[in-house]
């Protein structure tokens, strides 16, 4: 596949008054199946066919105004885009109570009337790496083949392994190699909606969580209550804090944003760290999720889950410390009741660790044109440039 043979589009979503940058914002060409996500700083990119007609870009983030962007077919350029905060109409929804408890209750209740209660089968791209300071060490990425478990079901999802890639930098490893255990499962254990809630059974929530509501948003025309949620402040078990958004006519989760509370405590090692060397000290600094869901036809779908881990390492009779980044980034690009059996040697599980793993499932070949790993571009980004070959493969089964 030629570079001619597409042109670039790239560019920052910013807030149209503060300027902030918007992180994860979905940039879609209307009419195809290429999307994206802007990264932590707002940035993104789309390599975009020069045959394809499509010439506008559909903008959109939670409690934004959707914006459309027409573009100048076959030309690479950068635009950046301002997105304004959207206005609440109260018109078309139905009224619920305000009590945020009984709302995360009624959604809850409500699972298995909003996500899929069959099997279903879903590709989906996977990306972990591992940066030490500043400087990336290990990067590895994989196409998988997911059997996702029935909502409600107590059958644990199957991953397999299609294809997958990866690379570290020995120089900058150093004396210390860190690996990321079970990296996809991780990726899935947190859909909330599939094991609700938290770490602790939905019946007792209320002991042991408080709930706030704040302001709602729009997207899409579709309007959202936003409810903030935190442990208890006498509690001492390790819980999260976070933001819930629940799709008022559904009363389905849609996103959920949430950290766990591991800062200024020791304990919180102990759910992280499997294996270390005795003279070496590591603590979790900060540990930060992102669930999103997408609805098709009415049923709301896993679609995209962001896991980033900080830990801080010092070695014994050692003066300086080194910063550790584990991010790890699950997105689907295809969700079918067709279910494709996955081959026992192709199977990841839970204990595995991925950089083990990419070697035995290495081909050149299909990453094409797309030779280069980027850490920096967006997860949809590099899901446009493989989408082709990802087609090509459903034809043949």
């Amino acid at each position: 596949m030629n570079a001619q043979e597409f042109y670039s589009v790239s560019g920052k979503v910013l807030d149209a008054s503060s300027k902030r940058q918007l992180s994860y914002a979905s940039i879609q060409l209307i009419s195809t199946n290429i999307s994206n996500v802007t990264n932590s700083e707002g940035n993104f990119i789309l390599k975009v066919p020069v045959n394809l007609k499509s010439d506008t870009l559909l903008v959109s983030y939670l409690g934004y105004k959707t914006q459309k962007i027409v573009l100048k077919p076959g030309i690479d350029q950068r635009i950046n885009i301002m997105l304004n905060p959207s206005e609440i109409d109260l018109k078309p929804i139905t009224i619920r109570p305000q009590d945020p408890y009984e709302l995360v209750m009624m959604a809850i209740n409500r699972i298995d009337r909003n996500y899929h209660v069959d099997h279903m089968q879903v590709t989906a791209f996977y990306r972990e790496m591992i940066k030490k300071g500043g400087t990336y060490v290990s990067i590895n990425e994989a196409v998988l083949d997911i059997n996702k478990s029935a909502y409600g079901s107590f059958r644990m999802d199957q991953i397999g392994i299609y294809k997958a890639r990866g690379n570290y930098d020995s120089n900058r490893i150093d004396t210390l190699m860190v690996k990321f255990q079970g990296g996809p499962h991780s990726a899935l254990e947190i859909d909330v909606a599939s094991d609700p809630f938290l770490g602790v059974e939905p019946i007792v929530i209320k002991e042991y969580y408080d709930f706030k509501m704040v302001a709602p948003v729009t997207i899409d025309n579709k309007y959202f209550y936003v409810i903030e949620f935190d442990q208890k402040p006498y509690l001492t078990d390790i819980l999260f804090r976070g933001r819930l958004y629940i799709e008022s006519e559904s009363m389905a989760f849609a996103r959920i944003e949430f950290n766990m509370n591991v800062e200024d405590n020791p304990r919180a090692n102990s759910f992280f760290i499997r294996k270390k060397p005795s003279n070496l000290k590591m603590d979790v600094v900060s540990a930060a999720y992102l669930v999103n869901y997408k609805e098709i036809n009415g049923i709301w779908h896993f679609d995209y889950s962001r896991t980033e881990v900080k830990f801080n390492a010092k070695w014994d009779k050692r003066w300086f410390r080194n910063t550790y980044t584990i991010t790890s980034e699950l997105a689907s690009t295809e969700i079918s009741d067709r279910q494709r059996k996955i081959e026992n040697l192709n199977r990841i599980k839970s204990k595995d660790i991925m950089s083990n793993k990419v070697q035995d499932f290495t081909d050149e070949n299909f990453w094409g044109a797309y030779n280069i790993i980027e850490p920096d571009a967006s997860i949809e980004s590099v899901i446009s440039r493989i989408i082709r070959q990802l087609n090509k493969r459903d034809k043949d089964l």
